[in-house]
């Protein structure tokens, strides 16, 4: 019996059936001109390669640093603090708290 490889379909990226990409594409057109079956393709079938880091609040940054909610927003405002803001929630990389507790710039 002859060996026969299998397809890599597991390797292969998947794809939207033609069929639904191209009328999808046809109804948003209105909406965004300059849409493509592969644009299309792209943010539908995306899946990020890695975690999400985690946020903390300004409350349990000042916590973790040990300083006052004050000394938090001088250093958000002055770029020493990364920030995300959220519907107008600021929020903070736990990483840049993490490099500022081992650095001991925050004390």
């Amino acid at each position: 019996m002859e060996h026969q490889e299998k397809p890599a379909a597991d390797t292969k990226t998947p794809q939207l059936p033609a069929a639904i990409a191209s009328a999808a594409v046809c109804l948003l057109r209105p909406y965004c001109p300059g849409l493509t079956a592969e644009r299309l393709s792209a943010v539908v079938l995306y899946q990020p390669e890695t975690q999400r880091e985690p946020l903390m609040t300004r409350g349990e940054v000042a916590r973790a640093l040990a300083v006052s909610l004050p000394t938090i927003d001088r250093m958000l405002r002055s770029g020493d603090l990364p920030r995300r803001c959220i519907r107008g929630a600021v929020r903070v990389p736990a990483g840049a708290v993490d490099r500022l507790v081992s650095s001991g710039a925050a004390s």
